[in-house]
Parts: structure tokens; C-alpha cells; sequence
């Protein structure tokens, strides 16, 4: 019996359409398969995915790329040539590898033969019209959305805090948009993010990340501008209040690149144990660089009160990286053998091959199947994600080679290093401290 895979893809637009569903596509090709005393060793189901997307994108191709290069299969089966590829760089990516290892495919719905010049230009040919759709729609979409925007419609069904909308169009909301306007003008009074952040949250209530209340702050569509368009909505803000806004953040930001040249040596590597948020470098004396959790420091939002030392985080990783990578590398070997015991993978196939071969010899009905192997499925895939998030060992070998040298080195090349090293470091309120290597980042 030759043994074939099953690959079903639907994008989210053709799910619901007749004949193009995931239950249609299986349903057809398991026929097909039983009809031609195929094995089926496995069914890929790619939904809600776009055939434009590349291979990579598509998490059941690629678990089915690797069946292939297992050598589970002989022969690869989906119903029409779209639901395959409809691009054509993509498809010869692909294609070299089922090559590699001799599998062919087949459309059970359209005849194509790849083994003569004039069967592979067929397929050129289709694949060519099939792209040529697709980007076909990708232009009817975006002449809607141009069409849509000259009427001074929104195009999705988020707004700027102090709009809402109203038959298709951003209005302004009567109870939202005094607190925008607050937010504005007290930015022109205070000049710092920090400090309105935390105006905010003691007024109204409301907590803002700086980066998402620095956006509030620039967002065009507060004066009316969006899409290339000057009155694309009614505007909430004075023109003049929004551009000293802007001068206001451009003249701080350019203040905080200019304002020192010190290299802080753990920036975006310490993070806060208690609430995860990356501590922030600051400076007592001109002299000692200190770490704290922000959330603390303006907001109140997070327990974490200790300052830490970075030359005490420096020390601990001199003297403790090395056994601490030993100690992950263990735990790592820890885990993967209790996930073997816990999933045992090979009885979960011999059970999909023996469900297989009752349903087959009709011994048991199509319910009762798709049942069971949905069951055994789910249970594979749960495993196959584990292999895919299962993480490396650290290289631990000349390790303490490299620390050794670390006195020589500039403090620019120290940073880098740490970059190179460390992924991030947990840092308790007892400045207790956790290290993670460069693959938790």
C-alpha cells in the first residue's frame, strides 16, 4: 500500500464557503485515499492561512516537510493546486525538497502530471493565474479601503482613546475625549511622560505604558490627519497644542541621547522578578549606576522597592554564570526525560495505525474514526509542540576562558559580551538573582 499524506489549507475568507471547508477537503481525501488502498500516515490542516503566505509560515506544512524528510510517505494528496500554493517562487522552494526525497503530489479534483516538460509548464501556467487572483484581490481590497477613506470610514474597529464610532466614521465620544484633551495639556505643563503617567493613573484611574502614552501623544488623528487626508475626522486637539506636543517630545528625546556617554552594562537584560518589567538604569552621586523597577518608582503598580547595585550583578555573574548554565543545562535533560516518559509518541502512532486499518476493513463506522483520530492527533501535535519549544543546552565549554578576560575589556565591549551571554536576569526584591542564556529572549 502506498503510503500518502493529507494537506488541507483554507484561508479565513474560504472557511465558510461550500466545498472549500476543512471538513469538505478531508472528507474528500480520505475517500480518495480509501477508494485507491492508500495508507493514510498523517493529515496537515493549514487553517485560516493565506496560500500567498511562504512554507515558513505555515506550522501543518512544515510538520509536514519534516514527515517527508522522515521518510514517512511516498505521496503527498490535497484536492486542487490553490490549496497547495498559489505562488510561485514558494511552490519550487517546496518542491525542491519533496524532490530530495523522492515524494510526489497529487490534486485529486485536477489533473496535473510534473514528470513531463509539458505537465510542469501546466503547472506553471496555473500557478501563475492562481497568483495572478490573488493579487488581483490584494488590489480589490485596497481600492476598498481607498474608497472607503475618502468617505472618511475607518478601516478596522480601533480608535484613539477619546473617539468612537458611529455609522462607519470616528466621532468624537463626549465622555472619553475631555480626559484626552486633559492628557494634552498637561503634557504642555509637566514635560515629562513619567510624570503624566502617573497624573493619569491618581486622576483618572487609567495606566498608561510610556511607549503607548507617548503614541497617544503623536497620533495625527487627534488634529484630524490620517491616511494622507486633513480632515479624515473631526479633530480633538488644537493644531498648535498638538505641534508643541510633538517639539516637546523631539527636544527630550534629544536631550536623553545627548545627555551622557556612560555605558550602563545590564540595559534591557534586568528584569524585575515580581512583575517582569525591565529595570531601569539610574545614576546616585554621578558615580554608582543602580537598577529599578519603574513600576515602583513613579506608579506604585509593583511591590519591587530594592535598588540594585550593577556592580553587585556583575559580581554574581563572574562568579556564578558559569555553574548557573551547568545547573539550567541539567534541569533541561530533567525535563526532556520526564516528557518521554509522559508522552510515549510511538504507541500514539501504532494506535492512529491500527484505528486506521478498523476503519479501512470497515469495522468501525466514520463517526466513531474521525472520533478517535482527532483524539490521537491532538495528542502528536501536543508533543510535537513540546520537541519545537524544547530548548538547547547552553555551550558551557571555554566559558570560564572567556570570564577570565572579561577585566581586559572596554566597558562598551563588557555590554556586548553580557548581549552575547546573557538573555535576561530575574532580580528579586532581596536581590536574589536569576539568570536565563540568550534563547529565553
Amino acid at each position: 500500500m502506498k503510503r500518502v499524506f493529507i494537506y488541507v489549507r483554507v484561508s479565513t475568507e474560504e472557511q465558510a464557503i461550500h466545498g472549500l471547508s476543512i471538513e469538505a477537503q478531508t472528507a474528500a481525501l480520505t475517500g480518495w485515499a480509501k477508494e485507491h488502498e492508500c495508507v493514510v500516515v498523517g493529515i496537515y490542516t493549514d487553517a485560516g492561512i493565506s496560500a500567498r503566505k511562504p512554507a515558513r509560515n505555515r506550522p501543518e506544512l512544515q510538520r509536514l516537510l519534516r514527515d517527508v524528510e522522515e521518510g514517512k510517505g511516498e505521496l503527498i494528496i490535497f484536492t486542487k493546486l490553490d490549496r497547495w500554493f498559489r505562488n510561485i517562487s514558494e511552490y519550487y522552494k517546496v518542491q525542491e525538497i519533496l524532490e530530495k526525497h523522492h515524494v510526489d503530489w497529487k490534486t485529486i479534483q485536477e489533473d496535473y502530471d510534473t514528470t513531463t516538460a509539458s505537465g510542469r509548464l501546466k503547472v506553471n501556467i496555473m500557478l501563475s493565474v492562481a497568483q495572478d487572483e490573488a493579487d488581483r484581490t490584494g488590489e480589490r481590497i485596497k481600492f476598498v479601503h481607498q474608497d472607503k477613506v475618502l468617505r472618511g470610514e475607518v478601516i478596522s474597529g480601533k480608535v484613539p482613546f477619546g473617539y468612537k464610532i458611529e455609522n462607519k466614521k470616528m466621532t468624537i465620544d463626549p465622555e472619553t475625549a475631555p480626559i484626552a484633551q486633559d492628557i494634552f495639556k498637561q503634557y504642555t505643563i509637566i514635560r515629562s511622560i513619567n510624570a503624566l503617567r502617573k497624573y493619569i493613573l491618581e486622576k483618572y484611574g487609567r495606566a498608561y505604558a510610556h511607549t503607548s502614552l507617548r503614541m497617544l501623544l503623536t497620533n495625527e488623528r487627534y488634529i484630524g490627519h490620517a491616511h494622507g487626508q486633513d480632515d479624515f475626522c473631526p479633530a480633538l486637539i488644537d493644531p498648535e497644542q498638538f505641534r508643541l506636543c510633538q517639539d516637546l517630545i523631539k527636544e527630550r528625546g534629544q536631550r536623553n541621547l545627548t545627555r551622557s556617554d556612560r555605558v550602563y552594562l545590564f540595559t534591557g537584560l534586568v528584569r524585575c522578578a515580581e512583575c517582569g518589567n525591565k529595570l531601569c538604569a539610574h545614576v546616585i552621586h554621578n558615580k554608582y549606576i543602580y537598577y529599578r523597577c519603574t513600576r515602583n518608582d513613579k506608579l506604585h503598580l509593583c511591590p519591587h522597592k530594592k535598588r540594585t547595585n550593577e556592580r553587585n550583578i556583575e559580581k554574581w555573574l563572574l562568579e556564578n554564570l558559569v555553574s548557573s548554565y551547568e545547573e539550567y543545562n541539567l534541569s533541561l535533560q530533567r525535563q526532556a526525560k520526564e516528557s518521554r516518559q509522559k508522552i510515549d509518541t510511538e504507541k500514539i502512532k501504532r494506535k492512529i495505525e491500527k484505528l486506521r486499518d478498523l476503519y479501512l476493513n470497515d469495522l468501525i463506522d466514520r463517526d466513531s474514526y474521525e472520533k478517535d483520530y482527532i483524539y490521537f492527533r491532538d495528542e502528536l501535535r501536543k508533543a510535537d509542540s513540546h520537541e519545537e519549544k524544547r530548548l538547547k543546552p547552553v555551550d558551557v565549554s571555554g566559558l570560564s576562558d572567556v570570564l577570565t578576560v572579561y577585566s581586559l575589556l572596554s566597558r562598551s565591549e563588557q555590554k556586548e559580551l553580557w548581549n552575547r551571554l546573557v538573555g535576561h536576569i530575574l532580580i528579586t526584591n532581596n536581590d536574589e538573582f536569576f539568570v536565563y542564556p540568550v534563547s529565553h529572549k
